[in-house]
């Protein structure tokens, strides 16, 4: 299966962890949580990731049996 950004979960994980520094940096408590609900859901994205990527066919390139 070839990678992309939604099979990436490092991506979504990093987005995550970046929204949440930024969310500190905010005053404003709604601010804030507007936020950590944002980094919930690229968590959430990054589990779909982690799954798609479970779920794919694996290709054998060594030409050998498994």
């Amino acid at each position: 299966m070839v990678e992309n950004v939604m099979t990436n979960a490092g991506y979504w994980r990093d987005r995550a962890a970046k929204t949440r520094a930024k969310a500190e940096l905010f005053r404003y408590q709604n601010s804030r949580a507007n936020l950590l609900k944002i980094a919930e859901e690229y968590d959430r994205l990054a589990n779909y990731a982690e799954q798609q990527l479970l779920r794919a066919p694996r290709v054998n390139l060594s030409g050998r049996s498994p």
